[in-house]
């Protein structure tokens, strides 16, 4: 036996690990191979990360709920970077689903209230159908303008919270009526969140629990800011009354976008549409000589409603996309009714006024 060889059966494991790589010899023990597989999946953790730090961003909001011993909860929204629109109208849908069983009597009594006697048609399958699945409904706290950078503060609930007998949300009810609205009431779980418009597309921007505080520069400012969105649209409708309605103000640049292209449009019997980047224009044909106490409009995000007389004289369901109710407006012309429906997805042409629900 050489001495080397002797040297070497002397040797502990960890220095005959040591010798042999001294000269030259590859040797993985079991404890390399655990590190190695640690530092694999180090790395493999790190580029995940890396990589959905890139393709993904977090908003925040706010969680008012109905229950006023529990805290206002700030969450985060993890959507993609290049998620536009209202993505949190859109994923807080789930979260109206369930909380109650919407009573039939009080929906064909709004039906009635609303349509006349065409509610008589809506059958309780037909009701339990529409409202089985969250539906979520926004209310404008604040309207996007420049003064404020065309950011929106919106309250985010239950489309048929009051319907199925949810709870008085009455910390919701009191924002609003910091923002300047009275007799607002709310029913159930209420989300705050903020939405930016320009420049566009539009998309969702962070809404903190310190936003909420009354000294808040957008909660400062909201009444103003109100009270001059609502004159400005009774100027508009002013302005239109003056002019015999919408029929009669150029409409020759309505339905182009900002680049000249064409947005599509169309008519049907009864009706004519176009759009512009942010909403839908719908004039309506009623009687000459029609006037506004003779007519009722209805929105809601997926439908409109108009009716003269009591009468429906159009219905519109299963719109392309959703719309604002509590932005939507409509004037009188001398034999039309105007409907402008804001659309809730500025970014989102439509290709048609309706989709076909199947």
């Amino acid at each position: 036996m050489s001495n080397d060889i002797a040297r070497e059966c002397a040797m502990s494991s960890e220095e005959s690990t040591a010798w042999l790589r001294a000269r030259g010899v590859e040797i993985e023990t079991v404890e390399d191979r655990a590190a190695a597989a640690a530092a694999a999946r180090a790395a493999a953790s790190e580029r995940e990360e890396m990589l959905r730090s890139k393709s993904t961003r977090e908003v925040a909001y706010v969680k008012i709920s109905h229950d006023d011993d529990e805290p206002f909860d700030e969450r985060e929204m993890v959507m993609g970077n290049e998620e536009y629109g209202d993505a949190l109208a859109r994923a807080l849908a789930p979260a109206f689903a369930g909380g109650g069983t919407v009573d039939a009597s009080k929906v064909r009594a709004e039906a009635m209230r609303t349509l006349g006697s065409a509610a008589n048609a809506v059958s309780r399958a037909a009701i339990e159908r529409e409202t089985k699945d969250g539906k979520t409904e926004t209310f404008a706290l604040v309207h996007p303008s420049e003064r404020n950078g065309w950011r929106g503060v919106y309250a985010y609930l239950d489309e048929v919270g009051m319907l199925k007998g949810l709870p008085l949300n009455r910390r919701a009810g009191a924002l609003a009526r910091e923002c300047g609205f009275d007799g607002v009431s709310f029913y159930g779980d209420v989300y705050v969140g903020r939405v930016q418009t320009k420049p566009v597309p539009m998309r969702n921007v962070d809404f903190k629990l310190s936003d909420l505080d009354s000294s808040a520069a957008w909660m400062r400012a909201a009444t103003m800011e109100n009270v001059e969105y609502s004159a400005g649209l009774k100027e508009l409708e002013n302005a239109m009354g003056r002019n015999g309605g919408l029929q009669t103000i150029n409409m020759s640049e309505s339905g182009k976008a900002r680049d000249g292209a064409r947005f599509p449009g169309g008519q049907a019997e009864g009706y004519r549409w176009e759009q512009t980047e942010d909403e839908i224009e719908l004039v309506v044909a009623v009687p000459r000589g029609a006037t506004s106490k003779s007519v009722r409009v209805l929105f809601k995000p997926r439908h409109v409603v108009v009716k003269f007389n009591d009468e429906i004289v159009c219905d519109i369901s299963n719109l392309y996309d959703a719309v604002r109710p509590d932005e939507c407006t409509w004037t009188m012309g001398p034999d039309e009714v105007c409907v402008s429906l804001a659309k809730a997805d500025d970014a989102v042409v439509w290709r048609a006024l309706t989709v076909d629900p199947s």
